[in-house]
């Protein structure tokens, strides 16, 4: 089975409210084995729904619309689907008498517009909404379902939910798994994927997050059992290759993961950030338990602050600036010998827009053990100054997991 999902509205489109009822739908029937095809987006007019809908029709077996069931008059999901499948439109008088009886109950004064949420398509079969007004309603077309949904997703989610239950069989299974892989580019991930060999019912792919590369394995196969030791294959070859870069199978947080091992291990940490402007403290501090790892954090983003509080030398910074490879390394060795911590981590770069000492976009970092025992990396990142701020600190949280994952 392959489902379309539409949502309706407008205020999705303008970005006022969130979309996520097609993430919920499609998650759920992922889980039901129906192939999710395609979803769109589109505004509350006729003659866009309606070749919404058509476009929609021609690819899949279930047409999921969800929002523009309301009582205005910009409400007009059910009317373009009638107009699509040339259908009259009538209120359901059952509805109307309860729909009366709750407004006296409830004191309110009752107006004709609210009769839009009761009406329905001639031939469809009605779904009740417990959880609010308007009602939900499918309709058959062949072998094909066209499905509307209120767009709250209070009401929408319960009430797709008891249709899913009761309709929704599929002879396919569908299996997803992934791991989020640190320490290694995407494109370089991706070579080496490649170069594996998996079950031909496995979709691999990655996706680049903003601390790590998510690979995700999708599976689909009528045989269950099979499927699931084809997946099983997969992650072991996944682990295999990727060995220690790989910190988690479920999307986690990689400071709250920093943050753990921290804990786990007593071990304190303290930041030295130029660049970043106490971004890398924020990140940390985000987490519960912070409290419990993160000893010091200082800004200093000036030469003079970084003599006077780290102790780097003046010789340093005249001779390789504030932004270099020999500055955040004794930035580092300065906090660390200053503060009571056993991971100093020093940031120094150039976010612009205009250069004071180098090209925009040249950064250096510093994750600090002791002397012998220290790494430090030189970026050129793009963007505009708050995008290079942001990458450094991703950049750091990443390297510096990667690094905690190998030593504990």
């Amino acid at each position: 089975m392959k489902a379309s999902i539409i949502t309706v509205g407008t205020e999705i489109l303008i970005g006022s409210i969130l979309n996520t009822n097609s993430k919920y739908i499609s998650s759920k029937l992922t889980d039901a084995g129906v192939d999710v095809i395609r979803q769109s987006s589109v505004d509350d007019n006729m003659d866009d729904i309606v070749k919404e809908i058509e476009t929609s029709v021609e690819k899949s077996d279930l047409i999921i619309l969800t929002g523009g069931l309301g009582p205005t008059d910009d409400d007009i999901t059910r009317e373009a689907v009638a107009k699509y499948l040339n259908r009259e439109i009538y209120l359901d008088e059952n509805e109307k008498r309860k729909m009366e009886e709750r407004f006296l109950k409830l004191k309110k004064t009752f107006t004709k517009n609210n009769l839009k949420q009761i009406m329905l398509i001639e031939g469809s079969e009605k779904i009740n909404n417990n959880w609010g007004v308007a009602l939900g309603e499918v309709v058959s077309l062949d072998n094909k379902k066209i499905l509307l949904l209120p767009g709250p997703p209070s009401e929408m989610e319960p009430m797709f939910d008891s249709y899913l239950i009761e309709n929704i069989n599929s002879d396919e299974f569908i299996i997803i798994k992934s791991i989020d892989v640190i320490g290694i580019g995407e494109s370089a991930i991706e070579d080496k994927i490649r170069k594996m060999k998996f079950d031909k019912s496995l979709s691999i792919n990655t996706f680049a997050m903003s601390t790590h590369t998510e690979v995700k394995i999708i599976g689909k196969s009528s045989d269950k059992e099979k499927l699931e030791i084809s997946i099983k294959d997969a992650m072991d070859k996944l682990y295999e290759e990727f060995r220690n870069h790989i910190f988690s199978e479920s999307n986690e947080d990689v400071a709250e993961k920093i943050v753990d091992i921290l804990k786990n291990n007593n071990l304190k940490l303290s930041f030295a950030e130029s660049i970043t402007g106490g971004m890398l403290a924020s990140a940390i501090t985000d987490i519960s338990g912070a409290s419990s790892v993160l000893e010091t954090s200082i800004v200093t983003y000036s030469n003079d602050s970084k003599h006077k509080n780290l102790n780097v030398s003046e010789g340093t910074l005249k001779s390789h600036g504030a932004i270099s490879e020999e500055t955040v390394l004794e930035m580092a060795r300065g906090l660390k010998e200053k503060t009571n911590c056993d991971i100093a981590i020093s940031t120094s770069g150039e976010a612009g827009p205009n250069p004071s000492e180098t090209e925009v976009g040249t950064v250096y970092t510093c994750i600090y053990f002791s002397d012998e025992d220290n790494d430090i990396n030189h970026y050129f990142l793009s963007g505009n100054r708050n995008k290079i701020r942001k990458q450094t600190v991703y950049r750091v949280l990443s390297k510096l997991l990667y690094i905690l994952r190998r030593k504990f």
